[in-house]
């Protein structure tokens, strides 16, 4: 075992790091999140002691004590600017952009955004705690040639983001309850594609109008927060015969979205269909969707049709070209 504190040409001390077990790391942990205090290790006695009350014995046998890796405000902000770098909803994004920019009780302010939507809060601990603990296992390998040899390379709590979702959300299947917040959502796709004025946009916005468009054998799943709110939902019909389902239509609300809510809702219905024998889904995807494609790159989709759009005056133009250069 490698002797804290013990150079290549000095006596070894005896003095090692208590293992780092997961009650050591939760005190680490709170100690460096501690700004009002100063903590190290006794490696004597293996514990973690304020150093203002060890500053006698420290003097005695400075290698005895070691210590706790620093975390200063300056490395909790340049860690929430990581994470917002990191975050797929354009809605809280830009909010705690503008938070980090304000200058004044930024680290309050944080806090109080993220607490309007507790799956955001629950990722931004998740995030942080990741930061910290890559921060003490450097720290320890630096001091502990064993644990740095032995290291399996675990950084992260137990629990990834894809728990932390399955617990912020409920999925039901019955739709009745939130038909009326199922168009809106429609509709304010369509009211925004609108209102983009490209032409691509107006040929997706008449797609979206047709697969909003009910229809009796229609089945959802629908994601609620835990208070009941309305999240997201999937619109999909099954084809038993051919043991295929066809995906018609989906939205994640705008506060909610970027937080994987999708993925966890596809997960659900897979395994719906997989339970009652369909092997097929079929997933269309158009104008924004498509930036999910990706999601499913590792099962190795098939491409199925192609949609393209035909300029009726370009095309008419064309025909008129051609007829007239026949009687030249």
């Amino acid at each position: 075992m490698y002797t804290v504190g013990m150079d290549s040409h000095d006596e070894p001390t005896g003095y090692t790091l208590p293992p780092l077990s997961d009650e050591f790391l939760f005190q680490v942990i709170f100690c460096m999140e501690d700004q009002a205090n100063e903590y190290c290790v006794d490696l004597k006695d293996g514990i973690i002691t304020e150093t203002a009350f060890v500053a006698d014995r420290r003097e005695i046998d400075p290698q005895r004590f070691l210590d706790l890796p620093p975390w200063y405000p300056s490395d909790g902000f340049r860690t929430m600017e990581k994470f917002v770098s990191t975050l797929r909803n354009p809605i809280y994004r830009e909010r705690l952009r503008q938070v980090l920019q304000s200058g004044k009780g930024v680290f309050r302010q944080f806090k109080d955004v993220l607490h309007e939507q507790s799956s955001l809060e629950r990722l931004w601990y998740y995030y942080k705690d990741r930061e910290i603990r890559r921060r003490i296992f450097h720290w320890y390998e630096r001091h502990d040639e064993a644990f740095r040899l032995a290291r399996l390379g675990e950084e992260a709590p137990e629990d990834g983001p894809g728990e932390l979702i399955r617990e912020d959300f409920a999925i039901v299947t019955d739709a009745g309850p939130y038909l009326e917040d199922i168009e809106s959502a429609g509709a304010r796709i369509v009211e925004r594609l609108h209102a983009s004025g490209q032409r691509t946009d107006l040929h997706i916005a008449v797609q979206v109008r047709e697969a909003w468009k009910e229809h009796v054998d229609d089945k959802h799943v629908v994601a609620l927060s835990l208070s009941g709110q309305f999240v997201a939902f999937i619109r999909y019909r099954v084809y038993v015969d051919e043991g295929v389902a066809v995906i018609r239509c989906y939205a994640v609300e705008g506060e909610f979205q970027g937080l994987g809510v999708f993925h966890y809702l596809f997960d659900c219905l897979c395994s719906r269909l997989n339970n009652q024998g369909i092997r097929e889904v079929v997933v269309r995807l158009a104008g924004e969707s498509i930036k999910i494609e990706h999601m499913f790159e590792s099962v190795n989709p098939v491409n199925l049709t192609r949609t393209i759009s035909i300029s009726v005056p370009q095309w008419c133009d064309d025909i008129s070209n051609i007829e007239q250069s026949s009687f030249v």
